[in-house]
């Protein structure tokens, strides 16, 4: 039986919210989020004292190369936050269990796929950038040793799905802290002591990376035996390969993956056409986006804390539980956006002197700043609502909304701004972040309304 009033979603469950509940679900994954730029920041940091920039802009190339590719199995961890936060409200473990085992029987096959078709893809993503042949040649092996760890990232975003979706944040930000840990200490044995360059941060990313997919599992079946202990029985393999789990399974993921994919079209059509507008505003934009890929960190927290209370509450059938994870994540960040704008606007001036001291960069940099001052104020709704429908499992919502945002906003919207400049690109951006906030917000407006959220 389903536990909600009768009619109004609207007022009773605006009473009593959890912040506490929200807040610590959502600091660890603030942290965590924070603290994964490290790997690169170690890389560069090191490189960047070696007698050539070669390795370091092959490294460049080639962990954007392999951050594009890995970013595209994201769905695994949002599916497995999803389908665990309602097996556990529901009280499910046998559920949760198989779908559990076949979202890592499809991380490993995915892993297995990028590593026999890496031959393929890697040459014709260098080629894209159009890199001299020395740089191209060392991205390549980078690219190559570390692609070795693909089943053991795709795993791990599985197991650290099954972390957020049982409520438990505090474990992938311990595995993301050691794995960060052992990246830069193995940066320092590889560069700076055996002089292995740019294959040396291969090998060292790559051995974190290994580390940090044995400590998920470890920590995911950890939390499971507590969480459900002689509840636990994993299923057969005829359970584990049935054709019905299967089709849910790959329909939930299928539309989060095709969702993904859409928002790296979106954020890499970006660069192309920064490049487009002249070196300087290249250099600019990717200053500035790197500031909205860092800003969302925070807002993302509660993105991921409403993922797993409103997947747990509509586990449980419990309305007023799911509204009320809702009301308080929404309100805390909403206060966080307003803080992040009021920062960034504040310390301008610094903020940009920290990231370049190229005058004709920094100029540009300046005459765009304040898209980045709105830009928190805009997309925290699309977070927010991102993390509440991929809780519900309403994953086909996102993909429409998402589609309706690129082709009926962006790319029109870029089209007959393109005498606008950079103005018009950056306007573009904001307004696909607003559709995709609006729409969704109407879609949870209306599911609400209709009691169609089960």
């Amino acid at each position: 039986m389903v536990n909600r009033p009768a009619t109004d979603f609207k007022h009773p469950y605006l009473k009593d919210l959890p912040h506490r509940q929200a807040w610590n679900m959502a600091w660890p994954m603030i942290l965590s989020n924070i603290s994964s730029p490290l790997m690169g920041v170690a890389d560069t940091a090191m490189l960047g004292h070696l007698d050539s920039a070669l390795y370091l802009g092959a490294v460049a190339i080639g962990a954007n190369i392999l951050a594009f590719l890995f970013w595209g199995f994201a769905f695994l961890r949002m599916g497995t936050t999803s389908f665990t936060g309602r097996a556990l409200g529901a009280d499910q473990p046998a559920h949760l269990q198989l779908q559990l085992g076949q979202s890592l029987v499809l991380a490993v096959v995915s892993g297995a796929a990028l590593i026999a078709l890496q031959w393929l893809i890697v040459p014709i993503a260098i080629s894209l950038m159009a890199p001299n042949p020395e740089i191209a040649e060392l991205a390549s092996r980078y690219c190559h040793i570390r692609m070795s760890a693909a089943p053991a990232v795709l795993v791990g975003y599985v197991m650290i799905g099954l972390l957020i979706g049982l409520q438990n944040t505090r474990l992938p930000l311990v595995i993301t802290v050691a794995s960060n840990l052992l990246n830069i200490v193995l940066d320092y044995a590889f560069i700076v002591v055996f002089d292995w360059k740019s294959d040396g941060a291969a090998y060292a990313s790559l051995i974190a990376e290994l580390s940090a997919g044995a400590l998920a599992v470890w920590m995911g079946l950890y939390a499971l035996k507590r969480h459900f202990g002689t509840q636990l029985a994993w299923p057969s393999l005829s359970q584990l390969f049935n054709t019905q789990g299967w089709m849910a399974l790959l329909k939930l993921n299928g539309d989060l993956f095709v969702r993904t994919s859409l928002l790296l079209f979106i954020f890499n059509f970006f660069t192309a056409q920064s490049g487009q507008l002249g070196p300087d505003i290249l250099a600019a934009n990717a200053i500035l986006m790197q500031l909205v890929l860092f800003q969302s960190f925070g807002l993302d927290g509660y993105a991921h804390a409403v993922e797993a209370m409103g997947a747990r509450a509509l586990g449980a059938k419990d309305y007023p539980g799911f509204f009320k994870a809702c009301a308080a994540s929404a309100t805390a960040a909403l206060v966080m956006a307003l803080m992040v704008a009021a920062v960034l606007a504040g310390i301008q001036t610094p903020l940009v002197a920290m990231f370049t001291d190229i005058s004709e960069v920094a100029l540009q940099v300046n005459t765009y700043y304040h898209w980045l001052i709105i830009i928190p104020l805009v997309s925290v709704w699309t977070y927010l609502f991102d993390g509440i429908f991929i809780g519900a499992g309403k994953t086909r919502i996102m993909l429409l909304t998402m589609l309706i945002a690129v082709f009926c906003g962006f790319l029109p919207l870029w089209w007959y701004s393109r005498p606008w400049g950079n103005n018009g690109l950056w306007l573009s951006f904001i307004i696909f972040n607003a559709i995709r906030g609006a729409s969704l917000g109407r879609a949870f407006y209306t599911l609400s309304a209709r009691d169609k959220w089960f």
